[in-house]
């Protein structure tokens, strides 16, 4: 490591040199400026990198600067292709030398950490790229652990599990990245308060930006585009910011799960494959004002099972339907803007109570401003006034036909309505897979206290809709990835059923696969061995217990008897 003295350091070396005869204290009062310098001019040290060891560089690892550097050193690093890992934990300046994220790509072997892990507060990375292997051990591009105060800034972050995740994070600033690519989440905060995320590019991604317990962060001026379920998603995470963002080409633009008094202004979502706004699941108090929502294929908002929500001024064009309504109540639809749109400008799937739907404005909307109608009110009026005619002429026999009539009408109504919300299902198998000739065999004593034994078993694919879980409809799913999860139970023992082992496996479609595996089981012991066969459910859009769920698609037992 190379220092230099600057001109003014060397002044105050000659300065308090020269000072001979003079006295004491001013000689001290010389020294002390001169070590405060000294630790000032250290505290700003510039630190060079080139993995080629270059003439003018420091270091050829980025981590073997940062355990050199002191708190405040600012790090520049050369252009190349850096294979490690690296652990931040204390205040550093990181960049490329050039300012151009290109020339600088952190690219570790696999690994299962973060590529860049963050423990220190007041952090700067800048215009560098960090490139994971799409292994499913990477687990994130950056990781904000517990810190504050930190910039995040003209970064490429790509092919990890999840691109940049801030964990208990607050007050940082996240702004000017390209986060594509990757596996699972491009932004994820999770418990992260008072952030502010401003003109990222988030494109390409499973999911787009996630925010999960986070409150009171500021989302504006994104691009959330391309990615396979949601542009940006809340769950359960209040009193958010989101204004200037856009959502193009995802399955659903921006998603809302049990969230509230978010602000919602000012975005642009079109050309979703299903709808460019979602409002799930008790959210409320949300103020959506000033959106642009356009030629998404299923709504331009959806509201389901929300309450309390405020929609004025949005514009809402060539979208199937403008609006729809399904079990929401208490909603104020106000000034919104209702045109073109394929079917109806409000479309009530499973309409709610008590919305206020006023001052808007429907023009050119296919079937009409909404799918309400009130000819079914009209034909019982007819009924009723038939059979009051009927009365007044005393033909008393065709009154009791009349009534009969209706009540078998009122009757078929009813059953009509309960089929559409709880479909007979009666030729449904109870379970997608079935486990047959499910035995043991080949057991060897290794010892007074073990037993090896092997476990075999037919696992078979037979059905795509089940009890258990139902592939999407639209799907051709012939194979599908599964764990094969093994619990046992010991009899005469306290001890509940304990996952013994997993194993990821596929199965193909109306085709048998042998599986076999072996256990090491204590002696003297009976078993009852369960095997599941679990698939993994993701979702579209959060729910409250998440993104995603194991189903259990099946399963059998068997008896291991070690005793004698």
């Amino acid at each position: 490591m190379k220092f230099k003295v600057s001109h003014f350091s060397s002044f105050l070396i000659f300065f308090y040199t020269s000072m001979r005869g003079y006295s004491m204290e001013l000689k001290n009062i010389s020294a002390i400026l001169l070590i405060i310098f000294i630790i000032n001019c250290a505290s700003a040290t510039t630190i060079t990198v080139d993995v080629n060891n270059g003439s003018n560089s420091n270091f050829s690892s980025i981590q073997e600067a940062i355990n050199f550097a002191q708190e405040n050193d600012s790090i520049l690093i050369s252009k190349g292709n850096y294979s490690e890992t690296l652990t931040i934990d204390k205040q550093l300046k990181i960049s490329s030398i050039s300012r151009n994220p290109e020339d600088v790509i952190i690219n570790p072997k696999i690994s299962s950490q973060p590529i860049v892990h963050v423990t220190s507060d007041n952090v700067e990375i800048t215009d560098l790229t960090i490139l994971g292997s799409n292994n499913e051990n990477q687990t994130s591009g950056v990781f904000l652990d517990h810190v504050s105060n930190s910039l995040i800034q003209n970064n490429i972050i790509s092919s990890v599990q999840d691109g940049l995740v801030l964990g208990a994070s607050s007050e940082n600033s996240i702004k000017n990245n390209t986060i594509i690519s990757n596996n699972f989440h491009g932004v994820y905060l999770i418990n992260s308060m008072n952030n502010d995320l401003r003109n990222n590019l988030v494109i390409g991604n499973k999911r787009g930006l996630y925010l999960d317990q986070s409150n009171r962060n500021t989302l504006a001026d994104n691009n959330a585009s391309s990615n396979e379920k949601y542009g940006i998603a809340l769950l359960d995470s209040n009193t958010n910011n989101l204004k200037n963002n856009q959502f193009y080409t995802n399955k659903y633009g921006l998603c809302l799960t049990d969230s509230h008094e978010n602000v919602i202004i000012d975005n642009v979502a079109s050309d979703n494959k299903e709808s460019g706004f979602l409002l799930f699941l008790e959210s409320s108090y949300n103020n959506v004002e000033g959106n642009l929502l356009i030629e998404n294929e299923n709504s331009g908002m959806y509201l389901a099972s929300c309450s309390n929500n405020t929609l004025s001024r949005n514009s809402l064009s060539n979208n199937t339907n403008g609006i729809s309504i399904d079990v929401a109540n208490d909603n104020l639809i106000i000034n919104n803007n209702f045109s073109s749109n394929k079917k109806y400008g409000l479309f009530y799937p499973h309409p709610g109570s008590n919305n206020t739907i006023k001052d808007n404005i429907f023009l050119n909307n296919k079937k009409g401003n909404d799918n309400l109608s009130s000819t079914p009110i009209y034909i019982i009026l007819i009924l009723l006034t038939g059979t009051g005619l009927a009365c007044y002429l005393k033909r008393k026999s065709l009154m009791k036909k009349a009534l009969i009539g209706l009540s078998v009408l009122t009757a078929i109504f009813l059953i009509a309505i309960i089929a559409w919300y709880f479909p007979f299902e009666a030729n449904i198998p109870a379970n997608n897979v079935e486990i047959t000739n499910f035995s043991w065999h080949n057991s060897s004593v290794i010892n007074e206290t073990y037993t090896q034994v092997t476990l075999s078993m037919d696992i078979n694919y037979k059905y795509k809709e089940a009890y258990c879980h139902t592939f999407d409809e639209n799907s051709e799913i012939d194979i599908i990835p599964i764990k094969v999860r093994l619990s046992l139970n010991s009899y005469g023992t306290d001890t509940s059923l304990t996952l013994l082992s997993e194993e990821n496996i596929n199965l193909t479609f109306q085709k048998s696969l042998k599986y076999e595996t072996t256990l090491d089981l204590k002696n003297n012991v009976d078993y009852n061995l369960v095997a599941i066969p679990m698939f993994k459910e993701e979702f579209d859009y959060p729910f409250p217990y998440g993104e995603s769920r194991w189903d259990d698609l099946g399963g059998n037992s068997t008896d291991i008897n070690l005793r004698g």
